[in-house]
């Protein structure tokens, strides 16, 4: 079976290509397996020192989770895209968004270190508008990332926003000439590279810990699990993915 996401290492920068630009590069269970086993040898080579994730094509970084095929099939113990989960993964990560970041794909970008963004690229979280929730880090790592109205704001509606307003808020480090996005990404890596790899590390496990402490990590991550379980399970969760396969709007019930 084809790989669902590719990657590239050179001169200690690995590139990891969500590789499904037909269909947005959507993520199902399977890619996030393969991320997982990706960032199982990134972290255990000391030869990759910095990893960029992206998208292939020009339209989408990644719109999220496959809501049609195996939907309801379990993550690797690492979490939605072998990350939301993952602890001790010291070295850093670096968003290359070329176009739409939607849902789990915004949550894949929140999970990295530093975002660069295309001018054309557009960071939105619409799992409520199919009865479900961001439950991939989304709805606990905002909070964390803007104020609290703001963050609310964005996980209630399901509203998109653009390159620029996510800039505005912090949620994007820098915008990239148009078409530009991984030669900027790279120059973010290559400045990575230039300092010591153990200082490097050292300063994330930190600031991780200090912005989201283990105390509260684990229950978080559990109450992740037994939500998206109960969502799954709902009248309106599958109503909603039924809505979407059906292409009309949804009945919701609130049950």
């Amino acid at each position: 079976m084809a790989k669902l996401v590719s990657t590239e290492v050179t001169d200690g920068i690995l590139t990891i290509t969500l590789d499904r630009a037909s269909a947005l590069n959507i993520l199902n269970a399977k890619a996030c397996f393969e991320l997982s086993d990706i960032f199982d040898r990134f972290a255990e080579d000391d030869g990759q020192r910095v990893a960029i994730i992206t998208g292939a094509g020009d339209k989408a970084f990644c719109a999220g989770h496959d809501l049609i095929e195996d939907f309801s099939e379990p993550m690797p113990e690492t979490g939605w895209a072998g990350l939301s989960h993952r602890s001790g993964l010291n070295k850093p990560l670096i968003a290359a968004v070329n176009g739409f970041a939607l849902g789990g794909g915004w949550e894949l970008a929140m999970l990295c270190d530093v975002v660069v963004a295309d001018p054309r690229a557009s960071f939105g979280l619409p799992e409520p508008k199919v009865g479900f929730a961001a439950l991939g880090g989304g709805a606990r790592l905002l909070p964390h990332r803007v104020p609290y109205h703001i963050a609310m704001g964005i996980l209630l509606t399901g509203r998109s926003m653009s390159a620029a307003d996510a800039a505005r808020l912090g949620l994007v480090n820098e915008i990239s000439a148009p078409g530009k996005v991984l030669e900027t990404a790279r120059k973010w890596a290559e400045d990575m590279l230039s300092c010591a790899p153990l200082a490097l590390q050292r300063s994330k496990q930190l600031a991780v810990a200090s912005a989201n402490p283990a105390s509260l990590r684990a229950p978080l991550q559990k109450m992740e699990i037994e939500l998206t379980d109960e969502l799954i399970k709902s009248h309106d969760g599958q109503e909603g993915l039924a809505a979407f396969a059906e292409r009309r709007a949804p009945v919701w019930t609130g049950q």
